[in-house]
C-alpha cells in the first residue's frame, strides 16, 4: 500500500516537473535531483553516465583506475 501510494507520489511530481517551461526552474529541479542522488549514495560515490557520449568514458576509467591500483602494488 505504501509502495503505491509512493509510485503514485513520484508519478505526479514527474508530470509537474514536465510541464515546467523556465530554464532556471529545470536547473534547480536537476541540482536538487543531484543532491538527493549523493545524499541516499554517500559523498565518496563517483556517477558515472550509462548513455550517450559519457558512457564509454566509465569503463575508461575503470581500466585508468585498475591501472593505477596495479602499478601501486609494484
Amino acid at each position: 500500500m505504501m509502495a503505491e501510494a509512493e509510485a503514485e507520489a513520484v508519478r505526479i511530481k514527474a508530470e509537474a516537473d514536465t510541464k515546467v517551461i523556465d530554464q532556471f526552474a529545470r536547473e534547480m529541479e536537476f541540482r536538487r535531483v543531484e543532491v538527493q542522488r549523493v545524499r541516499a549514495f554517500g559523498s565518496k560515490t563517483v556517477f558515472v553516465p550509462s548513455d550517450g557520449p559519457g558512457a564509454a568514458m566509465g569503463s575508461t576509467m575503470a581500466m585508468g583506475l585498475a591501472a593505477g591500483m596495479g602499478a601501486d602494488r609494484k
